[in-house]
């Protein structure tokens, strides 16, 4: 093990799919992703606009065309 990555391994693999949602919680809304939540958003409208900027994110990392996601 030499700490520098292997060549072999080294190409970028697509990773899992992620979906951002909103849900609410005690002190507002919350951006959730499998389980993990942000801290409470005040408004419903605060966190959606989070999590919609995440899951674009996500998808251009992961090559996801956004159409595609929005139709599965």
């Amino acid at each position: 093990m030499s700490g520098y990555p292997d060549r072999h391994q080294s190409q970028a693999r697509p990773h899992p799919a992620r979906a951002y949602g909103v849900i609410e919680r005690d002190g507002g809304w919350c951006v959730v992703v499998e389980d993990c939540a942000t801290r409470p958003f005040r408004d419903r409208e605060a966190a959606l606009r989070i999590a919609r900027q995440l899951q674009d994110q996500a998808d251009r990392l992961n090559h996801v065309d956004a159409e595609t996601r929005r139709s599965a």
